[in-house]
């Protein structure tokens, strides 16, 4: 099948097949953001492709025997093996089995879901290393490919591992949701779907880029249809899915989500230490474990605060899936809200939406910071961003809010004003005084 965009990862996967040495690929990234995608549809045809998923929860036995029906499929003729008994024992069958293909033969291992393979116990990732160290690392046919949804345990144990796997890996691939232009390939060339590019914007305010949540979207929808169908139906596909996906990312996930509940309720972040006194997680390395976490899944960003030190940094929620569900399908939940075919078109109407939808273009504007740049045209100066306040000193004094300041290293700063409206919008007198206003404070 086609692969939509992607144009630099394909760069890169081209740069692995080519190459006359043995390669080791770390890909991760969110769930849903079509990695398995990606790394089937550009190797499935480029030699012996040999492809395991991880399963959730699934013992180690369970594990290998996945394997032994992927070997025998692919790497003996569909003749039944035994199953291995452990992982030393399978990577052990898979030596054999690469010996035994023809010299000239590229072949493509790829361990998908990597951190479901390697549950407690299983000594997948020891039995990974050695199988590499001790076999593959010379075999220049070989482009060992592992792949983990879990971004925290994928970095801590394969690219930053310090054992068996330090410095081996050759290439890593951090893969993003698209942005808003590859949103608008996407639907265009895969889904057929033509949206203007408001239309495009406020879907994306809903799911992100997010590939999976993307093929949701139906042709001959109007937007608030398309919304309600993927959200509000009674027969919603996605429904269940917040819990899913924290789920099978993180240990003891109702504290992440905690987080994430807590983070969507404040439109501009909180400090660290105003998060966890209203979210009452106490442990220091509990907290430090679960905001990494979180950073690593690109579920948020630690924003500084222009001017202030880095420790009073803002944690802001900018995964656009998460913060509308929590703003909107859990309330419905929560409330039990009778929701009707309208229901969607009605709240698109209201105060309430105008205000969130200000709030998530925000959101989408910092997630496309470089674009800005680019748009703006110093893509190739160094710059920092961050948000501003100026709180009144007095009751004569008014407050001031800069939602997109960002700072060039060529000594300019680019105020940014981010408003989402309907239609035009007019700066009047009075707004223009509000600017001057702000950059005098500033």
């Amino acid at each position: 099948m086609k692969i939509i965009a992607r144009e630099k990862e394909i760069k890169i996967l081209k740069t692995i097949y080519d190459s006359k040495d043995p390669e080791f690929l770390a890909v991760y990234g969110r769930r849903r953001v079509g990695k398995t995608y990606l790394i089937t549809n550009f190797f499935e045809n480029k030699g012996i492709f040999f492809h395991i998923t991880g399963t959730p929860r699934a013992t180690t036995q369970q594990q290998l025997w996945n394997f032994s029906q992927i070997y025998s499929d692919v790497l003996n003729n569909g003749d039944q093996i035994e199953q291995p008994g452990s992982w030393q024992e399978a990577f052990h069958l898979l030596k054999k089995g690469i010996d035994r293909s023809a010299s000239s033969t590229k072949m493509i291992l790829f361990l998908d879901e990597l951190p479901w393979l390697a549950n407690k116990k299983s000594n997948f990732v020891e039995a990974l290393s050695y199988f590499w160290n001790r076999f593959i690392e010379n075999d220049p046919r070989i482009k060992l490919i592992v792949c983990g949804s879990a971004a925290s345990w994928m970095i801590k144990n394969v690219i930053d591992n310090r054992g068996g796997l330090y410095n081996r890996i050759t290439k890593k691939m951090r893969l993003q949701p698209f942005n808003l232009f590859d949103t608008e390939r996407y639907l265009k060339e895969k889904k057929n779907v033509h949206l203007s590019r408001k239309q495009i914007v406020e879907i994306y305010m809903a799911i992100g880029g997010v590939a999976s949540y993307l093929d949701l979207v139906t042709k001959g929808r109007s937007l608030a249809q398309i919304i309600s169908d993927i959200f509000f139906d009674h027969h919603s596909p996605i429904s269940g899915e917040f819990d899913r996906i924290f789920q099978s990312l993180f240990t003891n996930s109702d504290l992440h989500k905690k987080i994430i509940t807590t983070l969507a309720g404040k439109k501009n972040g909180i400090n660290r230490k105003e998060l966890f006194q209203l979210t009452g997680i106490k442990s220091g390395s509990v907290q430090t474990r679960i905001i990494n976490e979180l950073l690593e899944s690109g579920f948020i960003i630690r924003q500084p605060l222009y001017g202030n030190r880095k420790k009073d940094a803002s944690i802001r929620l900018i995964d656009e899936y998460s913060a509308f569900y929590t703003k909107w399908f859990k309330e419905i939940t929560n409330t039990r809200i009778a929701v009707n075919d309208n229901y969607w078109l009605i709240l698109q109407n209201s105060r309430k939406y105008a205000s969130w939808s200000g709030h998530a273009f925000e959101t989408l504007c910092m997630n496309h910071v470089d674009y800005i740049a680019k748009a703006l045209g110093f893509n190739g100066i160094l710059y920092s961003y961050a948000s501003w306040y100026y709180r009144p000193t007095d009751k004569t004094d008014s407050g001031a809010q800069i939602d997109l300041l960002i700072d060039r290293s060529d000594n300019c700063i680019n105020l940014c004003e981010l408003k989402f409206y309907n239609g035009l919008f007019t700066i009047s007198k009075e707004y223009a005084k509000k600017l001057e206003r702000k950059n005098k404070n500033l």
